[in-house]
């Protein structure tokens, strides 16, 4: 009961600061609150109703307190996601014992373990079972355009997902252009990656490094900027949320 109590003010705090206390509007989407009309009732009903009025204040202001149903372990200050510093957001291990040495010692101690959202892949796409996983060369593609990208950064306008529009205004490169592309810089593609590697830091709860091989020449790129190219370039929504993740092979 606590824990429904602590994320009905947490929830309350969140739309009073978001709204300037109902001033402004807000969105029902996972972009802000998301809201649904049918009452919830039971537990819930009651954390509302004995939490009434109850708001989290900073200066006298209810603050913007972000929330969530699975954290993955860990929660992140504002300033450490590249938002603005915050005297009520700290960064800390989400588990039992306050650590974690590994993402097996994560599954089995971290709070929200048992959420469905913990430790899985996030999107999907019509093909392969509605799953998020990718083919060989898919993989191979996004080395390609990382390799691209860091060999002439006028190519990055170029490189966005293949099945929707391009930001930029401009022409996509499909995976045969890139890798054309690549042999006019005198560099050899990748036609498939036959490994993919993570190294962790498990104290601060980031991917501190990726580690890809194949047929092409193998290379490291940090967890951080795999992560953006990787949700500049895959297909459908597929994407990498959190800082901290892993990269299976089946």
């Amino acid at each position: 009961m606590e824990a429904l109590k602590a994320q009905a003010i947490a929830a309350r705090s969140y739309a009073l600061s978001y709204t300037n206390n109902g001033a402004g509007s807000i969105c029902t989407t996972q972009s802000c609150q998301v809201f649904k009309p049918e009452p919830k009732g039971g537990r819930w009903e009651q954390a509302v109703n004995e939490t009434k009025g109850w708001v989290m204040v900073s200066g006298g202001s209810p603050v913007k307190a972000w929330y969530s149903s699975t954290h993955g372990g860990y929660i992140f200050s504002t300033s450490e996601i590249g938002w603005s510093d915050t005297s009520w957001t700290k960064h800390a291990t989400d588990t039992t014992n306050g650590s974690a040495g590994g993402f097996t010692e994560l599954s089995s101690n971290a709070f929200d373990k048992d959420s469905p959202w913990f430790y899985c892949d996030w999107g999907s796409r019509s093909q392969y079972n509605k799953t998020a996983w990718l083919k060989s060369s898919e993989i191979a593609d996004i080395a390609n355009i990382i390799i691209l990208a860091k060999a002439d950064s006028s190519a990055s306008e170029h490189l966005y997902q293949t099945d929707k529009p391009n930001p930029a205004g401009t022409e996509t490169w499909n995976e045969d252009r890139v890798k054309q592309e690549l042999r006019n810089r005198n560099i050899t593609p990748f036609n498939n990656v036959s490994s993919v590697s993570i190294n962790a830091d498990f104290g601060s709860g980031r991917t501190s490094t990726v580690n890809i091989s194949g047929d092409g020449s193998p290379f490291s790129i940090s967890g951080s900027e795999f992560k953006d190219w990787f949700n500049l370039r895959a297909p459908a929504n597929i994407q990498i949320v959190g800082p901290l993740y892993n990269i299976e092979q089946r």
